[in-house]
């Protein structure tokens, strides 16, 4: 008993001392969210609303496209693909709708986004924001499995046993006239935007797509990975009524790429994720499968493995209107992002989304 009461003695005190901690640090981050909605804005254009935290549900549609035109320079082609010229282009057009509901919690500008899939399943989508009144970031992730689609030769046709694709981003902006424009007001409404203001806006973009085939290529499993860094320069206007109660946003960020990058990989999906090593001996594994000498072999993929990539101009627009009643936001939100890829072989990607989100929130 004695021994007991010792430990309990112990574990107590650390015990309120860790609860202690949690609550001091949630306390700071708190406060830290507060003070990033309120630095630096006119009140007589911004305020801050009395019930500064939103939960919400929404419909949300979404479109994804991805197309490829991609040279090989070998001869007697039609003797290895049927029906492809000599020189030709390898052109792939896929794409996907997708539908859901979506619960949403956003805590003094710090929004987290559940997608719960009604069409077109997905295996993951999360996205997180960071809303402040001079910057703020966002993130999103999602692997669409199910894309649709034709091509100009093998299969002709495109579905989610032949294809899928990875869909990863991070971007943070920058507001300079913060003062009299709230980015957060027009798009989320967890400020209020008084009276009608704009601002040029400063964004770092960092996109990331991994597209994968099976199948449709030489080799029985092929991945295209893109990874870009750019930095956007645009501007955005808010539109204001009621003293802030109907908002009308709209804004567009052309993206001037500073980091272009492909990688192109061959073998089995589950060998994507192994050594450097292990991945060359999947890729002379998928040579020999091929029946294509190393010549043809290198010709058909020469644009995809090789080249230097081009400077390339990448843009997203939005446009927004929230109604607010006090306690309760209906809204519209609508985005469409493109990013593009392309090198001095000529082999081209391009990256298209597009979504419509209607929202209704609670404030609390």
């Amino acid at each position: 008993m004695k021994k007991l009461f010792i430990i309990l003695c112990l574990l107590v005190p650390l015990s309120v001392a860790a609860e202690s901690g949690i609550a001091r640090a949630w306390k700071k981050f708190d406060n830290w969210l507060l003070r990033s909605q309120l630095m630096g804005i006119d009140t007589n254009y911004v305020q801050l609303p009395k019930l500064n935290h939103q939960v919400y549900i929404g419909s949300y549609t979404y479109w994804q496209g991805y197309q490829m035109n991609m040279p090989f320079f070998m001869e007697d082609a039609s003797t290895i693909l049927p029906g492809i010229k000599d020189k030709d282009h390898y052109r792939l057009n896929a794409y996907t709708w997708q539908g859901e509901i979506e619960l949403g919690l956003d805590w003094k500008g710090l929004a987290l986004e559940l997608p719960i899939p009604i069409y077109n399943n997905y295996r993951y989508s999360l996205g997180l924001a960071k809303n402040g009144s001079i910057w703020g970031a966002r993130f999103r992730y999602k692997h669409l499995r199910q894309m649709d689609g034709n091509c100009n030769l093998g299969d002709l046709s495109l579905n989610n046993d032949k294809n899928n694709i990875n869909i990863f981003f991070i971007e943070g902006y920058y507001v300079l006239m913060h003062k009299k424009f709230s980015l957060s007001a027009g798009l989320y409404a967890d400020m209020v935007q008084r009276r009608s203001a704009g601002s040029p806006l400063i964004y770092l973009n960092y996109y990331h797509s991994s597209y994968n085939l099976k199948d449709l290529f030489p080799a029985n499993y092929d991945s295209f990975r893109t990874n870009q860094v750019s930095l956007g320069l645009g501007y955005a206007y808010n539109l204001s009524f009621l003293q802030g109660r109907l908002v009308f946003h709209a804004s567009v960020v052309p993206m001037f790429s500073i980091y272009n990058h492909l990688k192109h990989r061959v073998g089995h999906s589950s060998t994507f994720f192994t050594s450097r090593e292990q991945n060359e001996e999947a890729k002379a594994a998928a040579k020999a499968a091929s029946g294509l000498t190393e010549e043809q072999w290198n010709a058909f993929y020469n644009a995809a493995d090789n080249g230097s990539a081009r400077f390339r101009v990448n843009a997203f627009a939005r446009f927004a209107v929230n109604y607010s009643f006090n306690r309760f936001i209906v809204s519209f939100l609508a985005n469409y992002r493109h990013y593009a890829y392309s090198n001095d072989l000529n082999l081209q990607i391009r990256n298209q989304e597009a979504d419509m989100q209607f929202n209704f929130c609670v404030r609390f």
